[in-house]
């Protein structure tokens, strides 16, 4: 069984991978209320994300996810890079210096990254139909998994059923943006003319979840 650094740059590989991909589809979520370059700054942020992949190996798990973040933050640019970067991170910075954080430690460090999201983003909120809108249910509904289990006395959970529940509630989330009035950003402009689009943010948030579920299958 892979340990947890290879599990965790493998599925980096995969996130990278499967987002540059769909750069197509995000910039077409993207045109109708913001600049149309979601797709392509995404892209960039993960093709710059791909050639260090190789130095990963040698850093430990915490400072292998902040790398991640400062490359994205770096060169996606604006809210998207200053968003992704901060989730990346601020969550290597809650792991810190451990080589094998239990369930509980993951979803604690996801859980401390949104918050700061949250609070750079301007206080934002479900609702505003931004990538919150995706990740804080997914991290809600990872945490209720840890909460019960730990409420049960067990020790059965594992971080394939927490992403996975992740993945459900994520995809959720991004699909109730469509109907939302944006709050945030420039599609907050737009006022009710932001309705009838998924937001891209909230869709790249449920691509990742996808692929860590993939990358903990292999």
């Amino acid at each position: 069984m892979a340990n947890q650094k290879d599990t965790l740059i493998n599925i980096i590989e995969l996130v990278s991978k499967k987002l540059i991909e769909a750069e197509n589809m995000l910039t077409d979520l993207d045109s109708p209320a913001g600049d149309a370059d979601c797709g392509s700054g995404v892209r960039r942020g993960f093709e710059a994300v791909t050639k260090i992949i190789p130095e990963l190996g040698q850093m430990e798990l915490g400072d292998i996810l902040k790398k991640v973040g400062f490359t994205l933050a770096y060169t996606i640019g604006g809210t998207s890079g200053a968003m992704l970067g901060t989730g990346f991170i601020e969550t290597g910075k809650s792991i810190g210096d451990k080589k094998e954080p239990d369930a509980k430690d993951w979803v604690a460090a996801l859980g401390n990254a949104l918050a700061v999201i949250k609070r750079r983003g301007g206080n934002t909120q479900i609702g505003d139909k931004t990538l919150v809108d995706s990740l804080e249910p997914a991290i809600i509904a990872m945490k209720n998994l840890v909460d019960s289990d730990i409420q049960s006395g067990g020790s059965q959970l594992n971080m394939f059923s927490i992403i996975e529940a992740a993945v459900t509630a994520a995809k959720a989330g991004s699909e109730r943006t469509i109907e939302m009035i944006a709050r945030k950003g420039r599609a907050s402009y737009l006022g009710e003319r932001s309705k009838g689009h998924r937001d891209p943010g909230s869709l790249v948030i449920v691509i990742m979840f996808e692929a860590a579920l993939e990358g903990m299958k292999r």
